[in-house]
């Protein structure tokens, strides 16, 4: 398969993850999908537009970044953002 097409995979599947309303890190990123390039995605889908939200969260005393799309609640939004 050639990177780029490896890489709009991951795209997506990291965008419809985020959009079902769950939130991902970059370990569950690898253990879910075996995406080794969660963050470089991450910062694609922000340059294309795509607000992700993040917070540094603290677990087994080690520190990560959360990754998640809010869902706007005055519905003229989609979850990307865009104004419907």
């Amino acid at each position: 398969m050639n990177t780029r097409q490896t890489k709009q995979k991951y795209k997506q599947i990291i965008l419809n993850h985020l959009l079902a309303g769950k939130s991902l890190s970059t370990y569950e990123a690898y253990d879910l999908y075996n995406i080794t390039c969660f963050l470089q995605r991450i910062s694609e889908l922000r340059d294309q537009g795509i607000t992700i939200q993040d917070e540094w969260v603290k677990n087994n005393g080690k520190r990560f970044k959360r990754y998640w799309i809010d869902t706007p609640a005055d519905g003229n939004h989609d979850a990307t953002g865009v104004q419907l």
